[in-house]
């Protein structure tokens, strides 16, 4: 079950962290048609369910909630759609349970507070007012504090038709599970007159810099290039998307074989390359090196000159070569491990691709796709591709290392090894 409205809802004040609250209370709260069952939906739920790491998560623009039931039997899946009409619908929020949630939010949040503090100085970096900027890495300050009737306010505005998704992944029969959900969530409509929503804020890009850093004591070690641009327009086909798909994972596999021979003697993900396509609200593209201490300038100079390399001279034909065969080995692999994935994370990329207005491409179909596509995709359009992609971003060079705070002016220490093994004019940072 996917609610649309996770952390960028909390815009009035007192709510912050509270959609995280209500995802921690659905596992506890009596619900109305058992208001004294506490840990009514893990009682009836968990017995019919396969352990799993977590079974709800929440972001910035969405909760989840994921379980993975041990049979097929219909009065089973049954049982569990009724729990999520339950936490959809029918939570009490009694007193108890909304205290058992605080406490275990508290101690999540506390678990990842360096975590939060580094992601939310590196987001506002390199993508000011972006989501993940504005809600200052899952803020939770009002949590502890929260009246009941604060936290149902936010309940009831979460929780409505039109926000909800309901996805089963399984061998079942697709009619025979819409009369399930029909059953069960035909007549559920909305209480309140519908709500307007409104738009997600994008990056402001004339309030990013060239370059910035961060020297943490308890920081981590790390280079990163980067350019952000706007979230990506939904595919206008399906064709369409897996020809973007393709480029994509072309243009990182190339990237990623050349910082490879670059470092051929460090070990596995010191340097990479990936491409975020609109997940924290935004595209993104990054390269990274994770430096070992005092290894921090030839991270720097290292990055640099492999974008500039890119802008200005391109892909090799024998690189690009080798990212298409490297690409259709790993489509090969995924496709023959398909039966293997299970269904809970093929029901997560569903939900995530509907609410995307996006196809769910299976590999063996992307695989198909990329047999008639590569042998059509040669390096001058690989070329096209960076330039185009990289060009259209608001490119900037972020460091992170404690020995930073040792240097009298980092800025200008950052952007001199950056520039060192610069020959072009263009790439040079400002």
């Amino acid at each position: 079950m996917r609610n649309e409205g996770g952390f960028i809802v909390e815009r009035r004040p007192g709510e912050r962290g509270l959609a995280h609250l209500i995802e921690h209370i659905a596992f506890h709260s009596p619900a109305v048609a058992a208001p004294d069952d506490f840990d009514h939906l893990k009682r009836i739920g968990i017995p019919l369910t396969l352990p799993a790491p977590n079974a709800g998560s929440t972001s910035w623009r969405e909760t989840n909630y994921y379980l993975s039931i041990k049979t097929t039997s219909p009065n089973d899946i049954d049982v569990l759609l009724t729990l999520f009409r339950d936490a959809a619908t029918g939570m009490t929020l009694r007193a108890d349970a909304v205290d058992a949630s605080r406490g275990e939010v508290m101690r999540e949040m506390a678990d990842k507070k360096l975590g939060n503090d580094i992601y939310a100085s590196y987001i506002a970096a390199i993508a000011p007012g972006s989501p993940n900027d504005v809600i200052d890495a899952q803020n939770s300050d009002d949590v502890p504090v929260a009246s009941i009737d604060t936290i149902r306010s936010v309940y009831q505005r979460l929780h409505r038709p039109e926000n909800m998704m309901i996805v089963i992944v399984g061998n079942v029969t697709p009619d025979a599970m819409k009369a399930l959900i029909e059953k069960r969530f035909g007549d559920w409509e909305s209480a309140q007159p519908a709500v307007r929503r409104v738009p997600f804020p994008v990056f402001d890009r004339s309030h990013i810099r060239p370059i910035s850093f961060s020297a943490l004591p308890q920081g981590r070690r790390t280079a990163l290039m980067t350019v952000v641009m706007p979230p990506p327009a939904p595919p206008s086909s399906r064709d369409r998307q897996a020809r973007n798909d393709l480029m994509d994972l072309l243009v990182t596999r190339a990237i990623n074989l050349r910082l490879a021979a670059l470092h051929a003697n460090s070990p596995p993900g010191k340097v990479g390359m990936f491409i975020d396509n609109g997940e924290h609200g935004q595209r993104q593209i990054m390269l990274w090196d994770n430096f070992s201490e005092g290894r921090w300038e030839p991270a720097v100079a290292g990055l640099r000159k492999v974008t500039c390399d890119l802008t200005t001279t391109g892909f090799t034909a024998e690189e690009w070569d080798a990212a298409k065969r490297d690409l259709m080995a790993d489509l090969g692999r995924r496709a023959a491990d398909m039966p293997r994935v299970a269904n809970v994370d093929l029901a997560k990329d569903l939900s995530r691709a509907l609410a995307d207005g996006r196809a769910l491409i299976p590999p063996d179909d992307l695989l198909r796709d990329a047999r008639s596509t590569l042998p059509r995709v040669d390096s001058r359009a690989a070329n096209k591709w960076w330039r185009q992609q990289w060009g259209s971003g608001v490119e900037h060079l972020r460091v992170e290392a404690p020995e930073l705070s040792k240097i009298p002016d980092p800025m200008s220490a950052i952007r001199a090894a950056a520039n060192k093994v610069i020959g072009s004019p263009r790439c040079k940072m400002r």
